[in-house]
């Protein structure tokens, strides 16, 4: 079994999700999906009531990514600033709720601060 199949196949095991990079070409850094995901869902300034239902962080532009000077761990995305694309679930009153008049544009911060919700 090739190394990136069997890192792959670890990853898969323990659930940890894929290896990202984390800094520049030069930082030799990386971390991974569940960490990264676990430091998101415990960022400050998330409102009680909103849920992040779904997660996924990719490449911004893999196309332009540069080569790590520090190896890579097995299968690890190339460093490069990343793109996080999350599904969110938000309670009725809200103030700022998705719809085709505001799709596609960002609506944070939301109107009322979040200690009006709390």
């Amino acid at each position: 079994m090739a190394a990136n199949a069997w890192a792959r196949a670890v990853r898969e095991q323990l659930g940890i999700g894929r290896v990202l990079p984390l800094g520049g070409p030069k930082d030799g850094a990386w971390i991974t999906e569940r960490a990264a995901r676990a430091a998101l869902l415990r960022a400050p300034g998330i409102p009680p009531g909103v849920r992040l239902d779904a997660l996924r962080l990719a490449l911004a532009a893999p196309d332009e990514a540069p080569p790590p000077t520090v190896p890579a761990p097995p299968s690890a995305l190339p460093p490069g600033p990343l793109r996080i694309t999350a599904h969110v679930a938000a309670p009725p009153d809200f103030p700022c709720r998705p719809s085709p008049s505001n799709c596609g544009r960002p609506c944070w911060p939301p109107r009322r601060p979040a200690s009006a919700y709390g």
